[in-house]
């Protein structure tokens, strides 16, 4: 059994009973892909987040949240 989580943050597993071998691989792959992702979006949001600095130290940053 495989447990992953998908870019969106749902929990799912993979059971290697439920399924022939070539579907395995290929979910197998998917979630490896979708694992990726998740991971690019993590290091683009703490990026972003760096770059933006606290919001008390950005002024535009509260009239965007207005």
């Amino acid at each position: 059994m495989l447990k992953q989580i998908d870019h969106r943050g749902k929990r799912f597993t993979i059971d290697d009973n439920d399924v022939v071998d070539g579907e395995r691989i290929d979910r197998c792959r998917r979630a490896d892909a979708l694992e990726r992702q998740a991971q690019q979006e993590l290091r683009g949001l703490e990026r972003a987040k760096a770059v933006a600095g606290p919001a008390g130290a950005n002024p535009d940053v509260e009239v965007l949240d207005r």
